[in-house]
């Protein structure tokens, strides 16, 4: 369709990687790092790294990245070759590649688990697609355009957690399937994680850790101690859980 591809736009002065395993949640949590004191929580920072293909799922235009806490959808839209010039018709090829982003986005966030056989209510897709940002742009050179439209697991949630806000629990988990918004339990007080993001294998050292075990309920069973948060902390942030095997 094209014999030269123009240079891309800058956003907020940088140009996210289109790589398969590293998606760039803008002003999100990517990645957590050990803290130097015993004890610490780990925050949820944004950062460009590989990750486990284990975390990672893509199909039919649309990236999955639990280890980011984000969908990420592609849409793509021809020039209008009415228009006088390329330049004249990529606005609108732009506005209609993202219209189709954020409906394919739409469509990923209404079948994405979030533990059992529960799925997002159409307020809460609708407040995330509200709040996705276009991550890439990519200008052809008659005129079309192609986008990618991020959007944090967070999104769903309102008010929305700062973006370098700390992880609400941090849980180590021996085997669990991946859940944006698993249930918890905390005592005899039950609610759904406000959103979850993952990593394998163990807590690295300096990390503190909760325990966690599965119940005959899929619920996340989580010991009550002092100090412990809230079910409305746990249900207004996003959990950070080490998950030593990913089950299917």
């Amino acid at each position: 369709m094209t014999s030269r591809r123009s240079p891309r736009r800058r956003l907020s002065g940088s140009r996210p990687a289109f790589g398969a395993l590293a998606i760039v949640a803008l002003g999100g949590f990517v990645h957590s790092k050990a803290q130097a004191s015993a004890g610490a929580r780990p925050g949820l920072e944004a950062a460009a790294r590989p990750r486990a293909s284990a975390l990672v799922e893509r199909r039919d235009g649309v990236d999955v990245d639990w280890a980011a806490g984000t969908v990420t959808a592609s849409g793509g839209a021809a020039a209008d070759l009415h228009m006088p010039s390329a330049e004249v018709a990529r606005p609108g090829a732009v506005r209609r590649a993202e219209s189709r982003a954020r409906e394919r986005l739409g469509r990923a966030l209404a079948e994405l688990p979030l533990g059992g056989e529960r799925k997002l209510g159409a307020a809460a897709i609708a407040l995330a697609v509200g709040r996705a940002r276009t991550t890439e742009t990519e200008y052809q050179s008659n005129g079309g355009a192609l986008v990618r439209v991020t959007v944090r697991f967070v999104d769903w949630i309102d008010p929305t957690p700062a973006a370098n806000a700390p992880a609400a629990v941090t849980l180590a988990v021996p085997a669990m399937r991946l859940a944006a918004r698993p249930l918890a339990k905390l005592d005899e007080a039950e609610c759904a994680l406000g959103a979850a993001v993952y990593r394998l294998g163990a807590p690295p050292a300096g990390v503190e850790a909760a325990p966690a075990r599965l119940d005959h309920a899929g619920r996340l069973v989580i010991e009550a101690k002092q100090g412990a948060p809230s079910a409305q902390k746990l249900a207004g942030g996003a959990a950070l859980i080490y998950v030593g095997k990913v089950l299917k």
